[in-house]
């Protein structure tokens, strides 16, 4: 049994959602895949960033950080993506999404926009990322370029240097598609991150 398979529990074609794993500084993996027993509610669930990483203080022990992405149109296998972490307190992950509503008083549907996992790579901080985007129909990279919807031209920034969807910063979160708003400043104490 491969890595994969260890972290979901199946192979990487069977799943239809992205998780994240983390590998700690004692070798431990730890992944969103995986269930524990909640005492509080007395139920199992699975394990979550908020609860089980950031509150247990395993964010600063964190090693690696990974993306497990479901099989796609642009990638018919699934992807994964891995962020090397050196520095304590630097790794972090959320999610973004929308709530729908289905009529006047209805219950609604919550529709998953993105899944982010990044790194912290400085005092400022500027970030590193990877995204899955099922929009988008993929994962984004560091190096995927932002284009714009309406010229086809890649964005750049004032100084005329392009954008690229996975480096932007915890302070002022960019969104890399005209359907999403963008994210802006991240609350570093609710995912982990120390800068």
């Amino acid at each position: 049994m491969g890595l994969i398979d260890k972290l979901l529990g199946c192979p990487l074609l069977e799943i239809t959602r992205s998780y994240w794993a983390a590998k700690l500084n004692t070798g431990e993996w730890v992944s969103e895949a995986r269930f524990v027993h909640d005492w509080r509610k007395g139920e199992k669930r699975r394990i979550d960033w908020m609860d089980d990483i950031v509150a247990t203080g395993d964010c600063k022990r964190i090693t690696e950080l990974w993306l497990l992405c479901p099989p796609s149109g642009t990638s018919p296998f699934g992807n994964t993506a891995r962020l090397p972490i050196t520095r304590p307190g630097s790794a972090f992950q959320f999610k973004v999404a929308t709530h729908d509503t289905a009529g006047i008083g209805g219950p609604g549907r919550r529709t998953q926009q993105a899944h982010i996992i990044g790194r912290v790579d400085n005092a400022e901080g500027d970030c590193t990322c990877f995204i899955w985007d099922p929009i988008q129909d993929g994962l984004l990279t560091p190096e995927s370029k932002i284009y714009d919807t309406q010229t086809g031209h890649i964005r750049v920034d004032a100084e005329g240097r392009p954008i690229y969807v996975g480096k932007t910063n915890v302070n002022r979160f960019h969104s890399w598609r005209p359907s999403l708003a963008p994210i802006g400043q991240l609350a570093l104490d609710r995912i982990g991150v120390s800068l």
